[in-house]
């Protein structure tokens, strides 16, 4: 799991994506009402049905947002659903609408705001509530768990609510007011242009970010009444805007239409931009934003703000050197592309509309490398598609595809679950360092100790790292090695004003090693220490140029290198003998094959063969005399295992390298 993959945010894509039909029926009543400038007094009954949905939508749009963001957290988090829409819904409804002395209905103007908002923190909210035991009514497991998980939740809910309605109004005129008086003495004093470029950055900004129209929520604490004067003569701000900065809509989304039409090689996206193709004409975009979709999509936050940047500019020095004639036409934000040009021109010149081509072209070329970029990212290996129309079976494909993304995303919200309780365990409890000694037993002393992960239960239990793996899935190997780095350090310094100084190994990710700025860190901190750094088999097998990069940086800085696991990966014979490494410890799994004569035979020839290439041989997993005896008889001097020691905490480490 990555950052961009979080529960959070794939709750919301999902959500605004369930959103889509509504936006497509709405756009169509605004076509009718705005460019086809239909009557409603003579329109007939489906005309009118149409017209009639896109003054509605623009009341149940807060109302659709707010169950659909609550169900999809809910569900990506395994929690009762209707809980909570229920407790959403009620903390929307009573902050959004207001009701007059006539029992009338009224919204706040920063409704849609309250929609995205309300729900992500009534979800994080019952999360945490739900966890206090003395809030739970009903603690022994004597009834049906939907019983319990429900009357359980009757005083987070209550709580929930109650703070939110007292809290939040004041919380959100708060933020409002600041950020109105910031906008106010920031922006009042700029130029109208300035005032519209930060307009058009912002605005962006905030659609990519939450799906809701930037202006509605720009509005909020800024005055926008500039837009009604002219920014060069006989043109207006809003006409600038959308007639030459956002053609197709937020992001100038038309041109990615256009390189979707010309380039796009996936069925899907060329399908979306075809039915997106009439609404973008007239500036209506959302199919497209959340369709693909651009909402919170990474790839494309870069031309999606570039691309209307560039259009600012090239506008701003077109009109600084060609005048615009007085119009008697009228131009809306709905008035397609050229056409719009052209009403500028007064319909005496197309010298507007060559503007509008260039802006258009540009951001067309700006998007297409991004383009190309997201269906790499998602498209079928090419290979594949060959293999697949060679064979005829296209259709056997197809189903397979659609059923493994069904199952990956399963797998996703399952395993980002998982990574969710699992940090919620490593947070409740602490992570500890023990120490497992290797005794070399030629000299029969403490040859070195290996620094092993341990963890502490709330309630005292000592128990493995059973976390690693989902902490390597997570992407979060990284946080647990930098902790070791640190406490490795800090046991060092503890040590050496004790006058002892063992030679201490630790292990770490193939990520972390990866990482130039930890294996930086691993220098400045442990450098001059005696350390060896311990690294799977497995990568060396993987080996990459900045990984094998950084692994020659570390010799050069005095560390030693050993391979951890040796037997239970590629065990290639190919590489052996390049391996950067000083040592190599033989894995236990091989040691438990020697109960067979082909076993012993295995691990006495490569041990043989290591101590011939000159590496220092450690055996893991040594627990009985005859297998300390075995690993004796065939050449190898340390050892590590239960035999000797489990893993010790620091304050023992001392005392027995000292009394061994």
């Amino acid at each position: 799991m990555r950052l961009t993959n979080n529960l959070l945010h794939l709750s919301l894509r999902e959500a605004f994506l369930d959103i889509v039909p509504y936006y497509i029926i709405s756009s169509i009543g605004i076509l009718l009402i705005d460019v086809f400038n239909i009557d409603k007094q003579n329109a007939n009954v489906v005309v009118l049905a149409l017209l009639n949905i896109t003054d509605i939508f623009i009341y149940v749009f807060p109302l659709f947002l707010t169950i659909c963001i609550a169900h999809h957290l809910a569900n990506n988090y395994h929690v009762h659903r209707f809980i909570i829409i229920g407790v959403s819904l009620l903390v929307f409804i009573s902050l959004a609408w207001t009701i007059d002395e006539n029992q009338n209905f009224h919204y706040e103007k920063n409704m849609t705001l309250y929609a995205l908002i309300i729900p992500i923190i009534c979800m994080y909210s019952y999360l945490f509530l739900s966890k206090i035991s003395f809030l739970q009514i009903i603690k022994e497991d004597l009834v049906s768990k939907q019983l319990k998980v429900v009357v359980n939740s009757i005083i987070p809910v209550l709580i929930i609510y109650i703070f939110f309605i007292l809290i939040l109004p004041y919380l959100s005129l708060f933020v409002q007011t600041i950020l109105f008086d910031v906008f106010h003495d920031t922006v009042e004093s700029l130029s109208l242009m300035a005032k519209s470029f930060i307009q058009l950055v912002v605005t962006h900004v905030v659609w990519w970010l939450t799906g809701i129209h930037g202006t509605h929520v720009y509005m909020i604490f800024a005055d926008t009444s500039y837009l009604n004067e002219e920014i060069f003569k006989n043109l207006t701000a809003d006409v600038f805007f959308f007639a030459f900065l956002v053609t197709g809509g937020a992001g100038a989304t038309l041109s990615l239409l256009i390189a979707i039409v010309l380039k796009s090689r996936n069925e899907y996206d060329r399908k979306i931009a075809y039915i997106s193709l009439p609404f973008a004409v007239f500036n209506i975009n959302e199919i497209l934003l959340f369709g693909l979709p651009l909402i919170m999509n990474l790839t494309f936050v870069i031309p999606f703000l570039l691309v209307p940047i560039f259009n600012f500019a090239m506008s701003y020095m077109f009109f600084s050197y060609f005048p615009i004639p007085e119009s008697t036409y009228t131009i809306s934000w709905t008035t397609p592309v050229f056409l719009s040009g052209y009403f500028l021109g007064n319909g005496q010149t197309f010298i507007f509309v060559l503007l509008q081509l260039i802006n258009l072209v540009v951001g067309v070329f700006i998007y297409y490398p991004f383009l190309k970029k997201y269906e790499e990212d998602k498209s079928l290996n090419q290979d594949a598609k060959k293999l697949r129309d060679k064979f005829g079976i296209k259709e056997e494909i197809n189903t397979m595809n659609e059923l493994k993304f069904l199952k990956t995303q399963a797998e996703i919200i399952q395993e980002q679950s998982d990574t969710h309780k699992m940090v919620d365990e490593l947070i409740s409890g602490d992570l500890l360092l023990y120490y497992q000694p290797k005794i070399d037993v030629t000299q029969n002393r403490c040859y070195g100790f290996e620094a092993l992960l341990r963890f502490s239960k709330p309630d005292g239990t000592i128990t493995g790292p059973y976390f690693i793996s989902q902490i390597e899935k997570a992407g979060f190997a990284y946080v647990i090695d930098l902790w070791v780095i640190k406490k490795v350090y800090e046991d060092l310094n503890r040590w050496s004003i004790q006058g002892f100084n063992p030679k201490i190994s630790i292990n770490l990710s193939p990520e972390s090693i990866s990482d130039t700025y930890i294996v930086d860190k691993i220098i400045k901190r442990l450098k001059g220490k005696n350390i060896e750094i311990e690294i799977l088999e497995r990568t060396f097998a993987e080996e990459h140029s900045v990984f094998m990069n950084n692994i020659m940086k570390l010799k050069r800085n005095g560390f030693v290198i050993s391979v951890d696991d040796f037997g239970t990966g590629f065990s290639s014979l190919q590489y052996l003998h390049t391996l950067p490494a000083n040592i190599i410890k033989l894995d236990k799994a091989l040691l438990d094959n020697t109960k067979t004569i082909e076993g012993k035979t295995l691990y006495r020839n490569i041990s043989k063969m290591c101590l011939d290439l000159n590496y220092i041989l450690i055996a893991e997993g040594i627990e009985t005399q005859e297998d300390k005896e075995f690993v004796r008889s065939v050449g190898i001097n340390i050892i590590q295992g239960f035999y000797f020691s489990q893993a010790i905490p620091f304050e023992k480490v001392k005392d027995y390298c000292n009394n061994f």
